[in-house]
């Protein structure tokens, strides 16, 4: 052939060689809140290496908008029966519980409301496998789609049921499970009571006879363990990886299985620039630095006496601090505090006048 048509013919060769086979289909059954959060950057890094990602996502959730025209994703909107005024209701009285009632109850009372709230979101989350389950017309659309893997966390227990409908592997990422029961009972990770704490137990790795005793029958609740049937461990026990969402050098010495790997710091960015208003008075702290404060995802409000505590005691301190809160404004704020609906915490992470960070 001559060097003209050279050209045309390695074009058409490579065309015809190229394919999007190295690209995967990925379905994901996600769990909410501040869960969502962090697999969003997961799947956001799936999609700008090419692949297409499915969200399976009940109508009534508290922070996956599905509407959101410009997400790299695709939504399949499960239609639940419960409202989002019913949810919302029950994680307001959950977070109150947890910030305002769990220091004057008995360990006992403790534990009767903490069943009693794990029975109130397991009868969401089966109504919302309910919903998937029923959906004949959703679940040939999705076989048709021909995914490859399914990503789920095990808190939410659904994942594993829409992997077995649809005949995919599935890969779990979370952080833990309360007393490790998920990831010893179903995922088979070894626990020696002797000098592995439990999770949420509050001990350490250095532990006396008595805290050994007190792990031991963490470990052993009937409270946990009944949330989690024997069929559905046998289940969740064929997760092909279980991501951790931490490092190892965080955790206490123990012994680990192959499938389970540490990615502490996936979700983590590179740094934008902060809003103008807030790079003043970033700018403004001078020597004394600023300090981040944030209770998290899900904690928008506290009750005005101990919002007012945390107000005085931040005024007390040199540093500059910027606080998120969404609540009624606190009589006691100090000059040196500012309120913000929402801050850049991954970029507030990276600015060098940064002393500490409350969370």
């Amino acid at each position: 052939l001559g060097t003209k048509w050279m050209f045309p013919w390695l074009l058409w060769a490579y065309a015809c060689c190229w394919s999007t086979g190295f690209c995967g289909k990925v379905v994901v059954w996600p769990t909410d809140a501040s869960h969502w959060i962090n697999v969003k950057v997961l799947l956001e890094k799936l999609v700008l290496r090419g692949h297409e990602v499915t969200v399976l996502v009940a109508s009534s959730n508290l922070l996956i908008d599905y509407q959101d025209t410009s997400s790299p994703f695709a939504f399949e909107v499960l239609q639940v029966p419960f409202t989002q005024e019913t949810l919302d209701d029950a994680m307001d009285e959950f977070l109150n519980f947890w910030m305002n009632e769990v220091p004057n109850l008995s360990p006992w009372k403790f534990m009767w409301r903490m069943k009693k709230d794990q029975e109130i979101f397991t009868d969401m989350l089966k109504q919302t496998c309910n919903t998937f389950v029923m959906n004949t017309q959703l679940i040939a659309k999705l076989k048709q789609a021909n995914f490859d893997v399914l990503i789920a966390d095990p808190l939410a227990v659904g994942g594993e049921l829409v992997a077995e409908i649809l005949e995919i592997p599935f890969v779990y990422s979370f952080r833990f499970s309360d007393g490790n029961v998920v990831e010893r009972l179903c995922g088979g990770l070894p626990a020696p009571p002797s000098y592995v704490p439990a999770s949420t137990s509050g001990m350490t790795d250095r532990m006396s006879f008595t805290e050994r005793l007190k792990n031991y029958l963490f470990y052993m609740d009937l409270f946990f363990s009944k949330i989690w049937p024997t069929t559905l461990c046998e289940t969740m026990g064929k997760a092909e990886i279980w991501l951790i969402r931490t490092y190892w050098d965080f955790e206490f010495p123990r012994p680990f299985l192959p499938n389970f790997e540490f990615v502490g710091g996936l979700h983590c960015q590179p740094a934008k620039p902060l809003p103008k208003e807030m790079e003043e008075f970033v700018q403004s702290s001078g020597k004394h630095g600023i300090v981040v404060f944030s209770l998290g995802s899900m904690v928008y409000n506290l009750s005005d006496e101990k919002s007012n505590i945390i107000a005085r005691a931040l005024s007390q301190i040199p540093q500059k601090v910027l606080w998120r809160y969404k609540g009624k404004k606190p009589e006691t704020l100090g000059s040196n505090t500012r309120i913000y609906d929402w801050i850049p915490q991954n970029d507030l992470l990276e600015v060098k006048a940064l002393e500490a960070l409350t969370s």
